[in-house]
Order: C-alpha cells, then sequence, then structure tokens
C-alpha cells in the first residue's frame, strides 16, 4: 500500500497562485505520489515535469460529471499527457443527485464513461462525500444506488472513510461489505487543528484486502508548512506499514 495527498490540500496556495511552492510542499512531505483535482488550467506537461523531477507520480484525478460525459475526450488526453492512470468522478452536483431517477441517469452515466475509460486503458472510481449516505430512496442511499447499478469490473470505489461515522457506519464493516471494489482509500479528519489520525483499523483492513493506495486529504489552516504535512504523512504511512 502507497501513501499519497490529494492536491486540493494544497488549494489555499494554489489559488494564491503559489502552485511550485504548493508541489514543492507536497512533493517533499514523503508521499509517494500526489492526487490532482480538477484544476485543468495549468497545463499537463507542467504536472509531468513537475513531477518527473519530484519522482513521485499522479495516480489518480478528480473530475466533475459534466466534463467525463461531455469532454472526455479532452479530459483522456490531458491525464495521459500528465501520466495519470486513474480517473475519478469525485463529486455530483446537487441538480444531478436529490432523486431517485437522477441516482439511477448518475449510474448509468457513469457505467459508459467507465467503459470508453477502460477501452483506452484508464481505471474508472467514484468517489463520495456525505450525501452519498444523506440521501436515501426505498432503503437505499446514494452510494448503494452508484454500485448497484454500475459493472464492478469497470466502476471502482474511492472510499472517503471520513464521511462514514457521522451516519453511524463502521468504517471496517463497510470496507468488508463493498470488498475489493475499493481501489483507493481516502482519510480526511475533520478538525480545525492539527489532525489526529483514527484511520489506522480501516488502513489495517485495506492492507489485507490489497488496495493499492491510501490518500491524506486535507485542508489546512493556515500557515500551512513543510513540517506540519511531513508530520500527517509520517503518521499516515506508520498506519500503512502497521
Amino acid at each position: 500500500m502507497k501513501t499519497g495527498m490529494q492536491f486540493y490540500s494544497f488549494s489555499q496556495l494554489i489559488n494564491d497562485g503559489k502552485f511550485e511552492e504548493a508541489l514543492n510542499l507536497a512533493a517533499h512531505s514523503g508521499v509517494d505520489g500526489l492526487e490532482l483535482y480538477s484544476r485543468y488550467e495549468i497545463p499537463a506537461i507542467t504536472y509531468r515535469k513537475a513531477l518527473n523531477d519530484t519522482g513521485i507520480v499522479w495516480y489518480g484525478s478528480h473530475n466533475y460529471l459534466v466534463p467525463l460525459v461531455e469532454d472526455l475526450d479532452n479530459v483522456m488526453a490531458y491525464n495521459y499527457t500528465a501520466g495519470n492512470p486513474t480517473i475519478i468522478c469525485h463529486y455530483l452536483k446537487a441538480e444531478e443527485r436529490g432523486t431517485k431517477d437522477n441516482w439511477l441517469r448518475a449510474a448509468e452515466k457513469l457505467n459508459k464513461v467507465a467503459a470508453t475509460l477502460k477501452h483506452n486503458g484508464f481505471q474508472f472510481l467514484y468517489h463520495n462525500h456525505d450525501f452519498e449516505f444523506r440521501e436515501v430512496f426505498d432503503g437505499e442511499c446514494g452510494l448503494d444506488l452508484i454500485l448497484n447499478n454500475t459493472d464492478p469490473q469497470l466502476v471502482g470505489l474511492e472510499l472517503h472513510i471520513g464521511q462514514l461515522e457521522q451516519f453511524g457506519l463502521d468504517v471496517v464493516e463497510y470496507m468488508k461489505k463493498v470488498g475489493r471494489r475499493i481501489k483507493i482509500l481516502h482519510v480526511h479528519q475533520f478538525t480545525k487543528t492539527a489532525p489526529t489520525f483514527d484511520s489506522k483499523p480501516a488502513i489495517t483492513y485495506g492492507r489485507e484486502i490489497d488496495i493499492p493506495w491510501v490518500v491524506l486529504e486535507n485542508v489546512y489552516p493556515l500557515p500551512l508548512d513543510y513540517e506540519r504535512v511531513k508530520r500527517d504523512v509520517a503518521t499516515i504511512r506508520a498506519m500503512v506499514q502497521g
């Protein structure tokens, strides 16, 4: 199991025009790879060159549903240039969900996108937030509707475990239910100060079922510094190593 970081963790720096500083912080934090998030205004070759210099990799990118459906060729071209093998639908907007029919339509679109991506050599995953568990229809939550109505050979899961406990769900038991469909494990602590990680049981089970990546995502309070990021990554890596 490798340790990664969602580049959204550095969004404040990036929004302030400090892309190189953000990349440098991430690259020297101890992670094996980074996950891109919907920042296609930055040329793909910029990412590719920067990561080639650091020795870490892109292992995934977060994408909204609309560009995946309407502009998939360009999404594939961008990620191919960046050297990223995994495309992730990370969010359904309010108008794309809210009813059972909307969830089923989203699942149908995800299946079609996934089939095209697989044909072109990409892995495809769905990433959850909280609304997938909050929206329930006839006993099925949104994530159930996605997983039960997509092909498990085409659509995998990037499970964001930080969202489960607020709904009374046992993370490890949920992982057992979903099984090897989970390809990336996202850990995220909802605190405004230095996070305390309680993710070890999930990471331990993730090792047992050979989940390739465990990923830290955190919206850090300012100031963000190298020691803070390095410490958090080291905490995750220690769990990965057992």
